[in-house]
C-alpha cells in the first residue's frame, strides 16, 4: 500500500502538517481541511489552499505584513532546526519511530502472553482454556484500537452519525 493511498487521522494530519491537533480540529470544523480518512496529498492540498488563501485575503485587505511574515518564518525554521537536533541527540524520538516500537513490543508481549496458557495449564484441559479466555479478554481490552482512539486516531469524536453520511 503506497502513501498515495494511505488514510490519515487527525494526529498523523497534525504532524503532517507541523500544526496542534487543535489547530487541524478547528480547521476540519471549518471546513479548511477535509474529515480524517483523506490522504495525504489531498491533506496537503487542502492546506496549501488555505494558506495561499489567507495570503491573498491579506494582500487584499492590506494587512500583509511581509517583516512579520519573514519572522515567522525564520522562527519556524528555527524549531524546525532545533526538534532536528533534539531528535539526533536522542532527546526526542519521531512519531514514526515512536509507533514502531509500541508496536514491537505489543507483539512481543502477546507472543509471550499465548505461550503462558500450555505452560500454567500442564494438561488440565479446563484450565487451559480459562487461562486462555482470560489471556484473550485482557488483550482485546487493551488493544491497539484503543490506544489509536486515546491518542486522537480513528473516527472523529465531534462528528455526528448524520455528517458521516
Amino acid at each position: 500500500m503506497g502513501i498515495e493511498t494511505e488514510t490519515l487521522t487527525r494526529a498523523n494530519v497534525a504532524w503532517l502538517l507541523g500544526m496542534s491537533d487543535s489547530w487541524v480540529r478547528d480547521r476540519m470544523q471549518a471546513g479548511d481541511l477535509p474529515r480524517p480518512g483523506c490522504t495525504a496529498e489531498e491533506y496537503v492540498e487542502a492546506f496549501l489552499a488555505f494558506k495561499l488563501r489567507k495570503f491573498e485575503d491579506a494582500e487584499a485587505d492590506g494587512t500583509l505584513d511581509l517583516q512579520a511574515e519573514r519572522a515567522r518564518l525564520a522562527k519556524e525554521q528555527a524549531d524546525e532546526k532545533a526538534m532536528d537536533n533534539a531528535e539526533r541527540r536522542r532527546e526526542i524520538a519521531s512519531l514514526p519511530n515512536m509507533t514502531a516500537a509500541v508496536v514491537g513490543l505489543i507483539s512481543l508481549v502477546v507472543g509471550k502472553l499465548s505461550q503462558v496458557p500450555a505452560q500454567v495449564a500442564k494438561g488440565d484441559h479446563k484450565l487451559r482454556v480459562k487461562i486462555e479466555t482470560a489471556i484473550s479478554d485482557a488483550l482485546e481490552e487493551l488493544s491497539l484500537t484503543r490506544v489509536e482512539k486515546a491518542m486522537g486516531g480513528g473516527l472523529d469524536e465531534e462528528e455526528s452519525p448524520s455528517e458521516k453520511e
